[in-house]
């Protein structure tokens, strides 16, 4: 019976070689080993996926070893420019607030300014008002006592008359009424002509009876003149 030929020693070294010790098997880049528990890997140099336990891509033949490293650096990177995109979003957002807040107050000041002016020139005309009232009223009062003194002036006269023999008497005093239906309050006038009388006698009916005289009044220069007679 002839004898099997039994393989050598050579060709079982080659079968399984033996891996000294200290030393790494490194598959020779261009081969993958598929393996359905190994996680997906990406080359960090040519982002070629691939399942296989050796520790090089079968594509380039660069080491997987920089691939974590690579991901966790491109995540970082990621968070990082989301960062920037919402921290210059939130930045916008807190600029066109501002920028609206200061509009606001900005026209509230403005309304305010305005409000202030138009209640400054409101007591501006007010007291204009009241100092022109103030003299006109101490003017009117002024007339007055000018009539007055007009009326004392005819009197005075009337009585020298009556002592001439010219006029009856007694005179106690006299009257001036603006001529026309004219009036003292009118500043405006320049001249005021008054009908006067000197009184004589007094009427049972309360009227009373004299002597007529005419004034005529010079508001500007403060003068008067008086004669008898219409």
């Amino acid at each position: 019976m002839a004898e099997q030929e039994r393989p050598g020693a050579d060709d079982e070294a080659q079968e399984n070689p033996v891996q000294e010790p200290g030393t790494e098997r490194v598959e020779e880049p261009g081969t993958q080993t598929i393996d359905s528990d190994v996680p997906t890997k990406v080359c960090a140099y040519c982002s070629t996926q691939s399942r296989t336990n050796g520790a090089f891509c079968p594509n380039c033949g660069k080491p997987f070893v920089h691939s974590r490293a690579s991901r966790k650096t491109v995540k970082i990177a990621a968070i990082a420019i989301a960062a920037v995109i919402v921290l210059g979003g939130g930045t916008a957002v807190i600029a066109r607030t501002v920028m609206h807040n200061n509009e606001v107050v900005a026209q509230e000041a403005a309304v305010k300014k305005e409000k202030a002016a138009e209640a400054a020139a409101a007591a501006k005309v007010a007291a204009e008002e009241a100092a022109q009232e103030a003299l006109d009223s101490a003017e009117r009062d002024l007339r007055m006592t000018t009539v007055g003194e007009i009326e004392a002036s005819i009197t005075t006269d009337a009585q020298a008359r009556v002592v001439e023999g010219v006029l009856d008497g007694p005179i106690d005093k006299s009257s001036c009424t603006p001529l026309g239906g004219g009036s003292t309050d009118d500043l405006t006038a320049i001249t005021t002509t008054f009908t006067c009388i000197a009184i004589n006698e007094e009427n049972a009916d309360g009227t009373s009876s004299g002597y007529r005289f005419s004034a005529t009044m010079n508001w500007d220069d403060g003068s008067y003149t008086w004669h008898l007679g219409d």
